[in-house]
């Protein structure tokens, strides 16, 4: 695998998406994103259709592209990632997602990540830099309202 330019890293952040997340591949064109449909799959849900469930062994990571969605932390709206942590740890599901409405999401599962990732190794890190940003996003605006977080 050719590695060149590998840890050459954009100098400029993401940006922020309409939900205050880093933009997931803000900086990517019709070209990656057509590689990255190539190695997903398109689901349709419906409301009240449970989409990701608390438990559940599934690597796989899941971009909105249509729809609302109700996750713990509140009401989620595309364009957004969904399901980070198991996909990049390997873990259970750790909450339940339900749909709201009728829509449509993408589904990368790991084995898909790695292929995408042999084709396009700048594409592959750029998706895992950029799901690192969203946990991270995340993860600080839990700690912003957990007493005694110092992030």
């Amino acid at each position: 695998m050719d590695t060149t330019g590998f840890f050459d890293y954009p100098t400029e952040p993401s940006q922020p998406a309409e939900h205050g997340l880093p933009g997931f591949l803000s900086g990517r064109g019709e070209e990656d994103w057509a590689m990255l449909l190539d190695h997903s799959e398109t689901r349709l849900f419906a409301p009240g259709e449970v989409i990701l469930r608390q438990g559940e062994q599934d690597r796989a990571l899941y971009l909105l592209v249509t729809g609302w969605v109700k996750a713990p932390s509140g009401v989620v709206h595309p364009i957004t990632t969904l399901g980070e942590s198991a996909f990049l740890s390997g873990a259970p599901r750790t909450v339940s997602i339900e749909a709201m409405s009728e829509g449509e999401m993408l589904r990368l599962s790991f084995d898909g990540f790695e292929a995408l990732a042999a084709r396009n190794p700048a594409l592959g890190r750029d998706i895992l830099l950029d799901l690192g940003r969203i946990l991270s996003a995340r993860l600080h605006a839990t700690g912003e309202t957990t007493p005694g977080w110092t992030g």
